[in-house]
């Protein structure tokens, strides 16, 4: 009888084992090659980025942004999310989950058989850890991608635990349309955030990544609702629920409801932030004073010429924080709501007085109660006036100051040197040009350099602050910047003479009550009336309010006093906002280099009545009139005509047109046409 030769077998099974021992040292060293060759791709994970978000101080969104990858995504701890949600995640996409090592080879097997009984691919065998590395790389469902997906699987287990891992697929998986993770899904599903999902609705969602498109609820919610219904029964099998949790889940009607939207009332601070950070974050703004300022502008709005814009700017003094910001006074508007007033480049009018004589305060050339001329001037054939068309004569720096006269703040801008006043300026945290000396000259007390509605809201919480500067902060975790600008002498006798103990506001409203609480401010005006600005401070709010046109239109009602102030007016009339005790009184300055006042030779003459223009009524056929001049006129002349007189002449004038002309010493002239018509 013929055996099988021992010997042989032997031999087979010892060749048999050698070279699997052989290809089993070889895989072992191409793994660990490949292992410390290709290490794992941390960065990878965030291939999907986060969507841009601005939030307020509270927490609510303001604006919120497609992120690069063109993906609606927003990444959430875990702890975040309802432990619903994670227990129907793992129940209906790897139930052995926190047993395998990244790879469950008893899925695989089970797949190989149920794909080759079935002759085509039915079961993947991918675990949550194998889809994390697909939906980081995106490969093709192929034979070498799954070999991939297993390697990166061991590697990522090694790197991550498995609520870390768990986390990722969640804040990854894809949830319909451009739809990435469950916070995002749950917002625009159900309007909600994911730790606030019922049972039922955390199992639809749970569902949806198997086939994201054919399974969206607000495309075909029946076959969303069947397919809860299977996460909902492999989450009893797993024991994640009980019978009846899963009957009262599956039951549960689903009420679909969008949160996905920007916050209507802070439109162009919600950009500026995303302007300032790409990837957004927690801005300072206050939804409740934000909606307050947004209201009192649109009612605002209603009062002013039409095609009015309005910008205002609320700044917390104590922090610097921001806290309200309307760029507009329409952000539907295709063109002017385009525009954010608030950092846009316009003339602020004599809003920069307080800041000449704070320079002259800080300097000891002058306090409140020294005297200073208001009187006609020439620079270099510029004869500013006042808004009036009059000149006071000798009045204090608080009376010049608060009845915002332009020579007397020339004089001093003057005398204590412009470019100690730009330094003032920029130090209270105005952002202004190099050559701001250069360009400005001495029209920089009236208003002749342009500057932002921000900056210039800053610098009298600068103000507010005792003189010291604090960067505007629009992120809470903005680092803050202090630099002393004034003293706080100073601030407080800018801050005094200003405030409204010593005059009303404007409120345009007879029912306004401004009498219950303290602030200070300051208007301006800009040339031909372009813009209107109403600028200050109680304490504890610094507030800014621009009237105009932003194509830079004039109009006749544009003022500080008439267009801004009133709704600066009600903004700190409101209780939101007021603040009922004044500050401790301030203490006089010394003066120890006084100014020097203005001299005859530096003087012009001028006609101060009858002012240009004038008309009159000759009740009789003729009018008679007194005439006034300052400089002290030496000649007069009538329609070119020379008058003999001593002093300014008093003239009888009948019906017609008249050119009245004073010549000073120094041949310097001034004229003015007045008309005498008779009775209407």
């Amino acid at each position: 009888m013929w055996r099988f030769p021992r010997r042989w077998l032997w031999r087979w099974f010892k060749r048999l084992a050698l070279t699997s021992l052989a290809l089993a040292v070889l895989a072992l060293g191409v793994f660990v090659f490949c292992w410390v060759r290709y290490p794992f791709p941390d960065e990878r994970l965030e291939r999907w980025g986060q969507s841009p978000r601005a939030t307020d101080r509270e927490g609510g969104v303001l604006i919120e942004r497609v992120a690069a990858s063109g993906q609606w995504r927003r990444a959430v701890a875990l702890e975040e999310m309802s432990p619903f949600l994670r227990d129907a995640t793992v129940a209906v996409e790897d139930a052995r989950f926190y047993d395998h090592g990244g790879v469950d080879t008893r899925a695989v097997g089970r797949a190989l058989w149920q794909n080759t009984r079935n002759g085509e691919v039915v079961s993947g065998a991918s675990t949550l850890t194998m889809q994390v590395c697909r939906m980081m790389d995106d490969m093709p469902r192929t034979i070498r991608a799954k070999a991939v997906e297993s390697f990166r699987a061991l590697q990522l287990e090694q790197l991550y635990s498995k609520d870390e891992i768990l986390a990722l697929y969640l804040n990854m998986a894809p949830y319909g349309g451009n739809l990435r993770g469950v916070e995002q899904a749950s917002l625009a599903y159900f309007g909600k955030p994911s730790s606030r999902l019922s049972l039922g609705e955390a199992a639809l969602l749970a569902g949806l990544p198997q086939s994201p498109e054919r399974l969206r609820p607000d495309r075909d919610l029946e076959a969303a609702r069947r397919r809860r219904a299977i996460v909902l029964g492999r989450m009893e099998s797993a024991g994640f629920i009980t019978a009846e949790q899963r009957a009262a889940a599956a039951a549960e009607p689903v009420a679909l409801r969008s949160a996905m939207h920007r916050h209507p009332d802070a439109t162009h601070v919600a950009w500026m932030a995303l302007a300032q950070r790409p990837r957004g974050g927690q801005t300072t703004i206050d939804p409740g004073l934000q909606q307050l300022v947004s209201e009192a502008v649109a009612h605002h709005a209603a009062t002013l010429p039409p095609g009015s814009d309005i910008a205002v700017v609320v700044i917390d003094i104590a922090t610097g924080e921001l806290r309200a910001l309307v760029g507009s006074a329409d952000a539907a508007d295709p063109v002017d709501g385009q525009v954010n007033g608030a950092l846009a480049l316009r003339s602020p009018g004599s809003a920069l007085k307080p800041f000449i004589y704070a320079t002259a305060f800080d300097a000891g050339r002058l306090n409140r109660d020294a005297l200073l001329d208001d009187v006609p001037i020439r620079r270099d054939g510029w004869e500013p006036g006042n808004f009036d068309r009059r000149f006071h004569g000798e009045v204090s720096a608080a009376q010049a100051l608060r009845q915002s006269l332009n020579v007397p703040a020339i004089l001093v801008a003057e005398g204590t040197g412009l470019a100690r006043c730009v330094g003032v300026m920029v130090a209270a945290g105005l952002d202004l040009p190099e050559d701001t000396q250069q360009r400005g000259g001495l029209s920089l007390a009236v208003g002749g350099i342009e500057v932002s509605l921000l900056d210039l809201t800053n610098s009298y919480a600068t103000l507010g602050r005792g003189g010291v500067c604090r960067n505007v902060r629009l992120f809470a975790d903005e680092p803050v910047v202090e630099s002393a600008a004034l003293t706080s002498a100073t601030a407080a006798s800018i801050n005094d003479i200003l405030s409204n103990q010593h005059r009303l506001p404007n409120t345009g409203h007879a029912w306004l009550d401004v009498s219950g609480g303290w602030f200070m401010w300051k208007t301006g005006t800009s040339a031909a009336r372009r813009d209107a600005l109403a600028v200050g401070h109680n304490g504890r709010y610094a507030v800014g309010v621009w009237v105009g046109r932003f194509a830079g239109g004039g109009d006749y009602q544009y003022t500080g006093r008439s267009s801004a102030e009133p709704l600066l007016a009600a903004l700190f009339a409101h209780p939101a906002v007021r603040v009922l005790d004044p500050p401790p009184p301030s203490t006089p300055l010394v003066v120890r280099r006084p100014l020097p006042r203005v001299e005859a030779s530096q003087t012009v003459v001028r006609i101060t009545s009858p002012s240009d223009g004038s008309a009159f009524v000759a009740w009789d056929g003729a009018v008679s009139l007194n005439v006034r001049a300052t400089g002290d006129p030496a000649s007069w002349f009538l329609n070119g005509e020379y008058i003999v007189t001593d002093g300014p002449p008093r003239l009888t004038l009948s019906l017609g047109r008249y050119d009245l002309t004073c010549v000073g010493a120094g041949r310097e002239r001034h004229t003015v046409r007045i008309e005498v018509t008779g009775m209407p």
